[in-house]
């Protein structure tokens, strides 16, 4: 049903709980994982430490899948997540989509309260991708 289930992951909780869930769909489906981890354009951190700690985030994940003997395919990116997460899904080739309401952000919600997250709140990147992608979203919540 599902060959490639991308996964995008930011490195907060919410990233590995959708992570989490990811893989066991694909333990289900005998499915691939594609893990992505997108680095910022625009950061105040340098690109190195960005680097590794992206390695870090899908190296997690590739660990966890691996226990279950899923093949990840890495893919750690220089991009915007907002502008270019649909273009990033479609170049995985991905049947689904795995991702969390929101990310490690806070200041990226379609609508917050005192910026703090409630069930009722989704991050821009989610949001956007609920309404491009051609394939399937899952919103873990």
């Amino acid at each position: 049903m599902f060959d490639i289930i991308a996964v995008p992951v930011d490195g907060s909780d919410y990233g590995y709980e959708a992570a989490d869930v990811a893989i066991e769909i694909a333990e289900k489906f005998n499915s691939k994982i594609a893990a992505v981890h997108v680095l910022e354009e625009f950061s105040f951190n340098s690109f190195d430490s960005q680097e590794d700690s992206g390695d870090e985030i899908l190296d997690k994940i590739s660990l966890k899948a691996g226990e279950k003997n899923i093949e990840v395919f890495k893919h750690l990116l220089t991009a915007d997540p907002l502008r270019d997460m649909k273009f990033i899904i479609d170049q995985t080739h991905a049947d689904l989509v795995v991702i969390h309401a929101h990310g490690a952000n806070n200041n990226r919600f379609v609508s917050f309260d005192e910026n703090n997250v409630s069930d009722t709140q989704i991050g821009s990147v989610s949001e956007r991708l609920l309404r491009n992608s051609e394939v399937p979203v899952l919103l873990v919540k």
